[in-house]
């Protein structure tokens, strides 16, 4: 990196993403009020739902794996396993306040488009993902999303999200300590030359926010407010992670408990599209998943949600925090030449926390491994309607944070009868 491109990155990157580095500032933190969180768990490349939440044993057209079983833990019925202790002891912490979903239709077995679909609810490329959505709630929060790895579709709404950075860059812009990533010595401005960088950048800012309309105008001084949050926080929040899933899920708790964040997206560093040999294949990812989701859920249990004064309230994170498990697909109900599986276009997900049914799967699949109809009132399985979609999870989810469903269209129903 040549030394000018790192000064324009560091003046570039904190003037325009900071963008308040002019104004002085209050030390005070001040924390989203408490309100349902959003926790969204995205495993990418297709997950295989038969080794843990689909027990469809003693069908002649599904391969269930080896060395598995059927059991029911906490009123789930589940595909546990020796080799899978975790999540057997997730079910069993846990499964009271857990939901599984089944035969999700994401009507693709393209990545792209599974994935586009899954998380938006659409698939004609301008959807925005639910998770961004549903960080409108807590627009005042200093990062109303915050992806700290995985996919994201903000669409018009990206000014309410905020990506970390595979190596803590936000932390880095935030702090000025980007420029250090020069290959060449590239020292910081003087506190004159700051005084007039930051003066020249808060006259632009001023300029450009009066040449905007009302709704425009209003949107630019949250997103500057916002930024002002953000430099408060670059001696108190840590945004680095080791890439790990329990590194990732450490920072998410650290930013929910203190309503820094609304909706945080984490996603496990393991791909899953495993053609080969899946079963012995994806048992170690379940596993690793679960790990991470226990040691979660068991931290957020004892970790109260602050108040906007910073001092800890009579709930804990668990209390306040819905979390979205999914992947973009399944595999296929049959092994290939290779012992593997093919992509799937019907799926399962799993929604833990505040607000569903616990203790309960909904939906399932027919003799061929095809989602099943579910009745939006009751979550019973209705075979009269077709398979339930990315779009009405994304409704449900919308519903269940007390917004308008209806985003989607008059013909997708939420699902409110798993809603508590």
């Amino acid at each position: 990196m040549k030394r000018r491109t790192a000064l324009q990155l560091g003046l570039t990157g904190l003037a325009g993403l900071l963008t308040s580095a002019w104004a002085a500032r209050s030390s005070a933190l001040v924390p989203l009020q408490p309100t349902r969180r959003f926790l969204f768990v995205v495993n990418r490349g297709g997950w295989d739902p038969l080794n843990v939440l689909t027990p469809l044993f003693g069908q002649p057209q599904i391969a269930m794996p080896v060395l598995a079983e059927p059991a029911t833990v906490a009123g789930i019925p589940l595909v546990l396993s020796p080799s899978r202790p975790s999540v057997t002891r997730f079910f069993e912490q846990w499964g009271a306040r857990s939901l599984v979903l089944h035969g999700l239709s994401v009507r693709s077995v393209s990545h792209e488009v599974c994935e586009f679909t899954m998380m938006t609810g659409r698939a004609s490329g301008d959807g925005t993902d639910h998770a961004t959505r549903l960080a409108q709630l807590g627009e005042n929060a200093a990062l109303p999303h915050l992806v700290l790895s995985g996919p994201s579709y903000p669409g018009p709404l990206s000014s309410l999200v905020a990506r970390s950075g595979v190596s803590g860059q936000l932390q880095e812009l935030i702090s000025g300590d980007v420029r250090l990533r020069s290959d060449q010595p590239t020292p910081g401005l003087s506190a004159p030359a700051t005084r007039i960088v930051n003066d020249f950048v808060a006259r632009r800012t001023r300029a450009a926010r009066d040449a905007r309309p009302g709704p425009r105008r209003a949107a630019l001084d949250a997103a500057l407010s916002r930024s002002e949050r953000l430099q408060d926080l670059r001696y108190d929040v840590s945004f680095s992670s080791d890439g790990s899933l329990g590194s990732q899920l450490d920072i998410a708790l650290a930013l929910l408990s203190r309503g820094l964040a609304h909706c945080v997206t984490v996603s496990p560093p393991a791909f899953w599209d495993t053609h080969t040999d899946s079963d012995n294949q994806q048992g170690p990812l379940w596993e690793s998943l679960f790990a991470g989701l226990n040691g979660f859920f068991s931290k957020a249990a004892a970790t109260p949600v602050r108040g906007p004064d910073g001092a800890p309230t009579d709930r804990n994170v668990l209390d306040d925090t819905v979390v979205v498990v999914l992947s973009e697909m399944a595999r296929t109900p049959q092994l290939n030449a290779d012992l593997g599986r093919d992509h799937w276009p019907w799926t399962s997900a799993l929604i833990a926390g505040d607000g569903v049914t616990g203790g309960r799967a909904v939906g399932g699949y027919d003799q061929g491994y095809r989602g099943l109809g579910v009745d939006p009132a009751s979550g019973e399985v209705d075979v009269q309607r077709p398979a339930p979609t990315p779009a009405q999870l994304g409704a449900t989810l919308l519903a269940l944070a007390g917004m308008d469903p209806g985003v989607f269209g008059p013909g997708v129903e939420p699902l409110l009868g798993v809603l508590g």
